[in-house]
């Protein structure tokens, strides 16, 4: 992976205009600062609309107005830079358009002191609401601009909803509002990441004997931008392999063939767990569920990358006296290296953003907003590839498998051990 693709992973395409837009800002407003002393004392626009300097009568800024001009003019950037991205709706196109604008005349107001509460409240929820709607409804997957312009959002409504006059009461209730927007904010991003995901599985195809339908496991290609070959990083902490080549070729459908019927074919000698205990794969502290994964140390470090023969993990469904082997996962070794892709956008890796803390229960997913909390430390796992080798609906190469059909595949495929 070259420096491009790691920094635009979790980027939609079509948001890396507003990305940069919102670049931008900073350099614009010092350019404008430094030429405010050739614009005159009184903006043509009205008074508070125009960067203009100040006068005796002016109100002061306070720092809830710097720090509100900023985001106000951070949402500006993005919404102004957003239809580069979506020249394909004029109706979108005018709505990005009039909520930037609306946005950059609000963060005048707020720099020069000006009221601006009172409009960019409705303007916030609004643009809120209008994103989760669309993200919710799987129109769209939240990608890390998205995320971020949202928080960002969520942030200059607190800001909105910070109470003028001091009391417990209000400063309470503006709080609760705070927290509650956030938490609803990500709940959504996060559930829409979720329908996004589970969307895209829907659309692949199992064949007979592990054959698979890859053009629609790719899902999505050909609906602009809003298809998934862009990177899932904001999934809870998931991070897909990017994908912009467009749909599979024939020949990438037959290696994926190939890869799926190989592993699968290998694989007959750990039908029973007894021989994969035997082989030196090992059981997790909890050896029961629908989805334990046992490791394999040698196999881990053995140098192959993608080998049917030596897979570095299996995946069994365990229950009573019975097991049933599910699938195989390949692991590369090494954090931030990138494996082989033989298939195309259908065989793509994953790994995991996870947050490392002293404090109990010592690991756990990402945020939403794709942060750890407070006292953790983000960590990126080596990536991995599921291949499965059961007959499973959605095909040999998702990223998961649905625990129910697991469950009443196990009750009538378990083996003994």
């Amino acid at each position: 992976m070259n420096g491009l693709e790691a920094f635009t992973i979790g980027i939609a395409p079509g948001h890396l205009p507003a990305l940069v837009a919102a670049a931008l800002l900073p350099v614009a407003v010092m350019l404008v600062r430094a030429a405010r002393v050739n614009v005159p004392s009184r903006s043509v626009l009205g008074p508070g609309i125009g960067m203009t300097t100040r006068t005796a009568e002016a109100p002061k800024p306070t720092a809830t107005h710097r720090w509100a001009a900023w985001l106000l003019g951070i949402a500006a950037a993005v919404h102004l830079g957003l239809p580069f991205g979506h020249l394909d709706s004029p109706v979108l196109t005018l709505a990005y358009v009039g909520s930037g604008t609306a946005y950059a005349w609000l963060a005048l107001r707020a720099a020069h002191g000006r009221t601006w509460r009172l409009a960019a409240g409705p303007l916030l929820v609004a643009t809120l609401i209008a994103y989760l709607v669309v993200t919710g409804s799987g129109r769209e997957e939240p990608d890390q601009v998205g995320i971020a312009t949202a928080l960002v959002e969520v942030a200059a409504l607190g800001l909105c909803l910070r109470p003028i006059r001091r009391g417990r009461f209000a400063r309470f209730t503006a709080s609760v509002a705070t927290v509650a927007a956030t938490m609803l904010v990500g709940a959504s991003v996060w559930i829409g990441s979720f329908l996004a995901h589970a969307a895209t599985d829907q659309d692949v195809a199992a064949g007979p004997a592990g054959a698979v339908d890859a053009a629609a496991t790719v899902g999505h290609t050909g609906d602009h931008e809003h298809d998934h070959g862009h990177t899932a990083r904001a999934q809870a902490g998931v991070v897909m392999r990017p994908w912009t080549g467009g749909d599979p070729t024939v020949e990438q459908r037959r290696a994926a063939e190939r890869l799926a019927a190989a592993t699968r074919e290998a694989m007959r000698r750990f039908a029973r767990l007894d021989a994969a205990l035997t082989a030196g794969f090992e059981l997790p502290w909890k050896a029961t569920g629908m989805d334990v994964h046992l490791d394999n140390k040698a196999n881990k470090s053995d140098g192959r990358v993608l080998d049917p023969q030596r897979p570095e993990t299996l995946v069994y469904a365990i229950d009573g006296d019975r097991a049933t082997l599910l699938g195989v996962v390949f692991v590369l070794e090494r954090a931030g290296d990138a494996g082989p892709a033989p298939g195309g956008p259908i065989t793509r890796w994953h790994a995991h953003n996870i947050c490392i803390t002293l404090v109990p229960p010592g690991f756990g997913i990402v945020t939403p907003f794709g942060t750890c909390p407070a006292l953790a430390v983000n960590m990126t796992v080596p990536e991995m590839m599921h291949v499965w080798v059961v007959d499973n609906p959605q095909g040999p190469f998702a990223e998961g498998l649905d625990k129910t059909w697991v469950a009443d595949y196990h009750a009538l495929h378990g083996e003994p051990y």
